[in-house]
């Protein structure tokens, strides 16, 4: 098969080679600031990286502001023209397309997948992202993580995989989740658990906070509760869990870590995104 990789992080890289290594023909644009192996073409131009490509796979996320996800390239391309580029019947894949995007390539009678919306791509993006976040930890505190008092706030994917992780390192862990079925399944695996409702009276008992949820469930004066030294991690997308500028201005460091499976594990990262692109292709044909 032939591969259009077309923008992207270290991921996309990685995944070039791997996609090579496997025998398919592979073609780059959008990523001239990478290492690429001599076998993958650095196309000059987009329509020559994407012409007879049976799939042509996007960042994750694909995009920003409209624009293609590009941090290794100058290029600055907008998303209309890179979909406009496509050709009817192709296999589009990344990572959080925008509805605009997603309408316009149906339009087109692409073949679009958003893999963000996979269970499996999510669920080991998840795991990824939790063991991140565990190096993070480790690496911007004095504290180790055994015995230490860690609040995870949500209980998605990450929530649940995290607040797990932390358990068997010895963290004492609890979580705070909006559902009361969700704070039974927390305490039936071991865990303490509380409602939001309830945070503002526990929040001067941790010396990690670990928000998971893309939306304001930290308070103001939940903040100012917080005990000097708590390391607040942000792993949600924006407007986050808590006021960052706040926290710094009271004293408390906070570490934003979005990305985290490129930053922290690429190699990784491009194995599950490949293994996703191949079930995917795999789905179609049936």
């Amino acid at each position: 098969m032939k591969f259009a990789v077309v923008g992207g992080d270290r991921r996309s890289a990685l995944l070039c080679a791997l996609l090579s290594r496997d025998g398919h023909k592979v073609y780059s644009f959008a990523l001239e600031k990478a290492e690429l192996p001599e076998e993958v073409p650095r196309a000059g131009c987009l329509q020559g990286c994407v012409y007879g490509a049976d799939c042509v796979i996007l960042p994750v996320p694909a995009e920003k502001g409209g624009l293609l996800n590009s941090p290794l390239s100058s290029e600055t391309l907008r998303m209309p023209e890179l979909i406009g580029a496509l050709w009817k019947g192709q296999i589009l894949c990344g990572g959080r397309f925008s509805d605009a995007s997603c309408m316009a390539a149906i339009k087109g009678k692409l073949q679009v997948e958003d893999i963000m919306r996979r269970p499996d791509f999510a669920v080991g993006n998840a795991a990824l992202t939790a063991e991140g976040a565990l190096e993070l930890m480790m690496a911007e505190s004095e504290r180790a993580l055994w015995g230490s008092r860690v609040l995870v706030t949500g209980w998605g994917r990450i929530g649940k995989i995290l607040s797990l992780r932390l358990s068997a390192l010895g963290a004492r862990v609890t979580v705070a989740a909006r559902h009361s079925g969700d704070r039974a399944m927390a305490a039936a695996l071991g865990l303490s658990a509380l409602s939001f409702g309830a945070l503002e009276g526990e929040m001067g008992d941790f010396d990690f906070i670990v928000n998971t949820v893309p939306a304001r469930v930290i308070s103001d004066a939940m903040l100012c509760l917080a005990p000097a030294g708590t390391l607040l991690l942000e792993l949600a997308s924006p407007p986050g869990g808590f006021d960052r500028n706040l926290a710094e201005n009271i004293g408390l460091k906070t570490v934003a870590a979005p990305g985290l499976p490129g930053k922290c594990a690429p190699y990784t990262a491009a194995e599950l995104l490949r293994d996703t692109v191949y079930d995917i292709i795999k789905e179609q044909e049936e």
